[in-house]
């Protein structure tokens, strides 16, 4: 498993620790990352851009860092 994989896993697990909205929650950070999450598998290749922009915008939106 990746890196953008383990920190979608971590995503998930503050989503439902905060009980926050699933659905809604991942729409908007994929909105501010520019990543789908669903398209996020165990075998997706790192990128360190692309992991910047999801840890940045869960920063600025759940106030965590991942």
């Amino acid at each position: 498993m990746g890196q953008l994989y383990d920190a979608k896993v971590k995503l998930e697990k503050i989503i439902e620790q905060k009980k926050l909205d699933g659905a809604e929650t991942k729409g908007k950070l994929s909105l501010k990352s520019g990543l789908l999450f669903a398209l996020i598998r165990p075998d997706t290749p790192d990128d360190a851009a692309k992991l910047g922009r999801l840890r940045t915008a869960v920063r600025k939106m759940l106030n965590v860092e991942i």
